[in-house]
């Protein structure tokens, strides 16, 4: 590292020393070898007294398991109808994957936890189609969180909510990342995907205002493919609730995410 690169980071370390970051994980990248590399950054921002919260995904995994056990899954992102086979299956991927989680970041000498810090209620009946067991976040106890983020602790929230009544709902992750993001008043709220960026119609987006984002989804939004639509359409929820700054960033890049945060681009 040069010197110039230290000054720089030093430039933004007192503007977010004991701010929030919630990174948004895909499940693709916990699976990643790489995934191994992006803790080390977690456990650096950290160090810097950076406050960080992680949401990951389960899509893949919840694939994967329900081919295993012969289910056809009713739906695999949370935002259509989840049957009763589907959730048990979302509930084993999502326990997989926190625990995978929870012993990279113990490898890291980081402290962390996973609560039912999620309120949840059923989505309902959606356009004549009975929801199910898919859920919408109705609040998140920011107290909790917040308490273990003082005690040094990393939340780790997988895309399940629970309701008054103990009963346990699957719901999509980058909106789960959003309502912890508005709540907890985070600084930033960081998609970290396997794409490079944001894309729009083969194209990276580099820096977007909300106003013209929303624009664009309005104008144009089959030209976002796959997950790329789901995170701009979030993206835009985030700061129409306030997060000041929502990234999407590449998670397999060596040094991505502090080349995000620590940098005139980011």
């Amino acid at each position: 590292m040069k010197l110039t690169d230290l000054r720089g980071i030093l430039h933004y370390i007192p503007e977010f020393r004991e701010r929030i970051f919630v990174l948004a994980i895909d499940a693709e990248i916990v699976q990643d070898e790489r995934f191994a590399t992006l803790l080390v950054d977690i456990a650096l921002l950290w160090s810097l007294n950076i406050r960080v919260v992680l949401v990951h995904g389960i899509a893949p995994e919840l694939r994967r398991l329900a081919a295993e056990r012969g289910v056809t899954p009713s739906n695999t992102d949370g935002t259509g109808p989840t049957d009763a086979a589907t959730l048990e299956v979302a509930v084993t991927a999502a326990n997989r994957l926190t625990h995978e989680i929870l012993e990279g970041l113990a490898a890291n000498d980081l402290r962390a936890a996973c609560t039912n810090g999620i309120v949840a209620h059923p989505a309902g009946v959606i356009q004549g189609v009975d929801q199910q067991f898919t859920g919408k976040v109705e609040r998140v106890d920011a107290e909790l969180l917040h308490a273990l983020l003082a005690q040094g602790v990393v939340p780790v929230v997988p895309p399940l909510g629970f309701d008054g009544e103990g009963r346990t709902y699957r719901v999509n992750s980058d909106g789960m990342a959003v309502a912890v993001a508005a709540q907890l008043r985070a600084t930033k709220l960081l998609y970290v995907t396997t794409a490079p960026g944001l894309v729009h119609r083969g194209q990276p987006i580099r820096q977007m205002m909300v106003a013209e984002l929303a624009d664009l989804l309005q104008k144009d939004a089959a030209g976002f493919a796959g997950e790329h639509l789901s995170k701009a359409q979030h993206a835009v929820r985030a700061c129409q609730a306030n997060v000041p700054r929502v990234h999407v960033i590449d998670g397999t890049l060596d040094e991505g995410l502090l080349g995000e945060v620590f940098s005139n681009h980011g």
